[in-house]
């Protein structure tokens, strides 16, 4: 039974019921506070399996921008139980309890709401995944909790305060992030699941879509995860990252037999290599950076990929995009009528290609840059 009074530090044998507790408990913060979040995920010890822990449920809230707390509907979360901690100042973070005794503040549920896919998001999730992957560590984890509740039985401070060097220690074994280029302040990375809140921004936004994908298909949460996360294509799909910052998205993989006979290419031999690309955040447009990806991918490709030939096939009305593909060596060489669905109706390709000495073909989208 969850609940633990002001204070107490008490540990309890794992209880396989607290999955289904979680599972109830979004729910219910889903139709209180949905609205305002991009995701929520079991953490803390009940979330790791097999070793003990306090009988009390935490709970992680990611949202998209920490001012979206303000957007909460505290009325419903109230009724549920729910009240925010506003002595407990943490920074990049916001904590409510569920109480079920305000007497003696006996709280059964505590609600971390932090930035999706930020710093203490990362924390949280890395910790709980790598003692549920390693439960080795998860046992010492285990010993340790034991002996300092044993210690500060009615000290919940001193108790979470002598667990910090463990949790350093561990969160310390995360690996950096690589890049697949890194070159001055461009870096392109492979996609991660923690980018889907932004996808999901810049895919929702007509300014973007009017350049990709159309402003007639918008992408949420749900489609974003169907379509570059849960699909099995054989497309490697990236991040773009301008100074650290998440600029725009990219990808590429190899095109396939009926896309070569209907470029024209019949040199079976050669690797032809397809990409897509946009720069999400309008403030990077007219800057150059299109171009500096574009070039840097062509050089990836060829380089890390033998890349024969690098083609792309941005729609004939895109003049900026078929102006930057030219700055970076790509020529029209063939056009494709009726080519793409975009808005409605089917518009006109062209065909543009970039002959490389060692390289296999790369296909670059219409998008604007």
């Amino acid at each position: 039974m969850l609940g633990l009074n002001k204070g107490e530090v008490r540990l309890v044998p794992h209880a396989t019921g607290w999955e289904e507790d979680f599972i109830e408990e979004k729910e219910l913060l889903s139709e209180a506070i949905g609205m305002q979040v991009v995701d929520i995920e079991h953490m803390g010890s009940t979330s790791i399996k097999g070793i003990a822990a306090k009988p009390l449920l935490d709970i992680l809230v990611g949202v998209r921008s920490m001012d979206d707390v303000a957007k909460f509907d505290k009325k419903r979360l109230k009724e549920a139980g729910y009240y925010h901690l506003g002595r407990v100042e943490i920074e990049g973070k916001v904590v409510f309890a569920k109480f079920t005794n305000l007497e003696d503040l006996t709280k059964t549920h505590v609600l971390h709401i932090v930035e999706y896919g930020g710093d203490w998001w990362q924390k949280h999730t890395f910790f709980r995944d790598y003692l549920n992957e390693h439960p080795d560590v998860a046992k010492q984890y285990e010993a340790l909790k034991k002996k300092l509740a044993a210690t500060y039985p009615n000290n919940e401070s001193l108790y979470a305060d002598a667990k910090l060097k463990f949790v350093d220690e561990v969160l310390n074994r995360r690996e950096p992030r690589s890049f697949l280029i890194n070159e001055g302040n461009l870096q392109v990375r492979e996609l991660e699941r923690v980018d889907k809140v932004l996808l999901s921004k810049w895919l929702s936004d007509p300014e973007i879509l009017r350049y990709y994908e159309g402003r007639d298909n918008p992408f949420n949460i749900e489609k974003v995860e169907q379509e570059f996360f849960d699909s099995e294509e054989n497309v490697l799909r990236c991040l773009v990252e301008f100074s650290g910052i998440p600029i725009g998205y990219v990808q590429f993989y190899i095109v396939d037999e009926q896309e070569r006979q209907i470029y024209g290419y019949d040199n079976s031999s050669e690797m032809v290599y397809g990409m897509d690309q946009f720069i999400g955040e309008s403030a990077y447009w007219d800057k150059g950076i299109g171009t500096q990806l574009v070039r840097s991918m062509v050089t990836y490709l060829i380089k890390e990929k033998d890349a024969d030939r690098i083609v792309m096939d941005p729609q004939t009305w895109n003049e900026r995009a078929i102006h930057c593909y030219e700055k970076c060596g790509f020529e029209k060489v063939k056009l494709l009528p009726a080519n793409e669905l975009h808005e409605g109706e089917y518009r006109d390709s062209w065909l543009m290609e970039h002959v490389a000495k060692t390289v296999d073909v790369l296909k670059i989208s219409c998008v604007r840059i």
